[in-house]
């Protein structure tokens, strides 16, 4: 989104919120085929792409997605200038390094890598201040009909949803600001 911002010269405003993918804790989850190809498929969509690590099936997967939105919360509460840092380091951690996101060890030691408190995370983490927080948002994602990620809204606008080529999402967003007075803020839904 910041490259979107950079090109759309300011105009785009983005508000990030949590949408929960996998709420149970369950230290039995692993990738399947199924993971696999999505992040094939990604990895094929554009050339300037991040990696993506494509581990093998069994491989274990995060056993939930709540403490990577919980994080992102507190982030987001407490030191906002450092989030979108985070964001990028959680998204590498997991697509590129295949870290365990759910681990709230991983959690720490990243926001300590963009400047932020890992300490004072791991306690909003073992309090679950935050969980509040990512339920509501999550709530309000699905009354708006949200339900899948990633997914940005545009004022009047359906959502788009998926993992859109850059070049197309790019377009989508400038035609909405073009047509807007002003440039109306644009959400994004996020998920770990």
């Amino acid at each position: 989104m910041r490259r979107l911002r950079n090109e759309l010269g300011g105009r785009l405003r983005v508000e990030v919120k949590s949408f929960v993918l996998i709420a149970e804790d369950d230290p039995g989850r692993r990738f399947r085929e199924y993971h696999r190809a999505h992040r094939r498929a990604a990895a094929d969509q554009d050339a300037d792409a991040p990696h993506f690590a494509v581990p093998p099936v069994g491989h274990p997967y995060p056993r939930s997605s709540l403490p990577a939105l919980e994080a992102g919360a507190w982030l987001r509460a407490v030191q906002p200038e450092r989030f979108d840092a985070f964001d990028l380091a959680v998204f590498e951690a997991f697509f590129g390094r295949v870290r365990d996101i759910s681990d709230p060890d991983v959690l720490a030691e990243l926001a300590a890598g963009v400047g932020a408190d890992g300490p004072a995370l791991l306690e909003a983490l073992r309090t679950r201040r935050y969980r509040p927080t990512v339920l509501q948002e999550h709530r309000q994602a699905l009354e708006c009909g949200i339900q899948a990620i990633p997914a940005i809204l545009v004022p009047g606008r359906a959502p788009i949803v998926g993992a859109v080529p850059y070049p197309d999402l790019r377009q989508a967003l400038a035609g909405s600001l073009a047509e807007s007075e002003g440039g109306q803020r644009i959400e994004r839904r996020a998920g770990h």
